[in-house]
């Protein structure tokens, strides 16, 4: 076996265990752990197609080589049922479809060429592994093979399918996590341990495999008009395959939220009179989704009632602080103020053009501009500020205070007067 075999044999073995962690080991999310599993063990049967490949494992039983290609095209909804789970969304029946293209697939390519004789079927692999200098073949498999599978080798139809139909998902679960985001601030004040930034990171990772899929391995094939297995080039998007699994596990052995979860996020807002929300991801950009007048379309809220509950929410606020608890949530607030969670958030979002999560924040940022400004609290080190002022992490007091002041704690402290001190 050479070292790029040795290589896929790891990554096949790294998957397998991979897997079956995320299978056995409880979790908060075993659907969703599921999902990923069910992904790992797909990589890994293209991982051990791509060695069969390269043993030759198909030119002496060619009827088994359409079991496993097919799959690839299960990827994108399984990374896309991972992140729908794992952000709380149930699964129905009726999106099974996202894998209908794969089922199809599968039947299509290999219903028609078990229908055809061994002979047939290894003419059509050796001219599909094989350089275009061996005119014998060539005429041979124009001769016996069906016009589809000519056409299917010579246009490289599954690679460039595959390459759009993965990217394609890939981008959709990135807006997934990005809605998913936008949905947060809008009812939580500490977003900090609500963290699926690793999956945002995962899934730009997946769109660099399709890349160099198409850099290494699509352009060398269209180039050279048939696949090289034994080339290098056209090997590296699958050892790059085999980096992503080791990326996983390394994931699954140091990021709680992979394997074990966090505690669902719906049972401590139950909890705290909050609304069902699931595992969360990281601080997105603070903005105010748009549309939000056809949001609170119908809320029946008028101008002067609005009004009204702006002043009261802010009075109680400055008065109250409750911005000072870094559990807040808002039916918590709406609670306190005695008002309903709509009304606080419409008025957050429309009176004061802010997210939940901003309009606590500048409270918070605005009290620790004042303990830097005074004597008593100025050299209170960073991270007792942040947890003093209802931050729950010295990481994201700095982010917010580099938002709303554009500077960082230690740069303000730097423009208070010497006095001060």
């Amino acid at each position: 076996m050479d070292w790029i075999g040795l290589l896929y044999g790891f990554g096949i073995l790294q998957g397998l265990v991979l897997a079956t962690v995320l299978c056995l080991t409880p979790s908060g999310h075993p659907v969703a752990n599921r999902f990923m599993a069910a992904l790992v063990i797909a990589i890994g049967t293209f991982l051990i197609h791509s060695w069969l490949i390269r043993s030759g494992y198909f030119l002496r039983h060619p009827t088994a080589w359409t079991l496993l290609p097919s799959l690839i095209f299960s990827w994108g909804p399984l990374l896309f049922f991972y992140v729908h789970s794992m952000t709380g969304h149930s699964i129905h029946s009726r999106q099974m479809l996202h894998f209908l293209p794969a089922l199809l697939l599968t039947l299509i390519t290999t219903v028609s060429f078990w229908q055809e004789s061994e002979d047939v079927q290894r003419s059509f692999l050796q001219y599909f592994w094989s350089p275009r200098d061996d005119i014998e073949l060539i005429t041979r498999f124009q001769a016996t093979v069906p016009r589809f599978w000519q056409l299917w080798t010579d246009w490289h139809v599954q690679g460039n399918l595959f390459a759009l139909h993965f990217a394609g998902y890939c981008l959709i679960v990135l807006r997934q996590i990005r809605n998913h985001n936008a949905r947060l601030v809008q009812h939580y004040s500490s977003v900090e341990e609500m963290n699926l930034r690793w999956l945002h990171t995962l899934t730009l990772a997946c769109l660099v495999f399709v890349a160099v899929y198409m850099l290494f391995n699509r352009t060398t094939v269209l180039r050279a008009g048939y696949f090289n297995a034994d080339a290098l080039a056209p090997s590296v998007p699958f050892l790059f395959l085999v980096v992503l699994v080791y990326i996983i596990g390394i994931a699954a052995t140091f990021q709680s939220n992979l394997i074990r979860g966090l505690a669902p996020v719906a049972a401590a807002a139950q909890t705290r009179n909050a609304p069902p929300q699931t595992e969360p991801a990281a601080v997105a950009t603070e903005q105010v989704q748009p549309s939000t007048t056809t949001k609170y379309a119908r809320s029946g809220l008028s101008d002067e009632d609005a009004e009204a509950y702006k002043q009261r929410l802010i009075s109680k606020m400055e008065s109250e602080r409750y911005y000072l608890d870094c559990d807040l949530t808002l039916p918590d607030l709406a609670q306190a103020v005695d008002l309903t969670p709509h009304q606080v958030s419409q008025v957050i979002n429309e009176r004061l053009n802010q997210s939940f999560f901003t309009f606590v924040s500048e409270y918070r940022i605005e009290l620790a501009k004042q303990m830097m400004a005074n004597p008593k609290t100025r050299q209170m080190p960073i991270v007792d500020l942040a947890m003093e002022v209802g931050f729950k992490s010295k990481s994201s007091f700095y982010n917010a205070f580099k938002k709303f002041a554009r500077m960082t704690p230690t740069q303000y402290k730097k423009t208070l007067p010497t006095d001060s001190t």
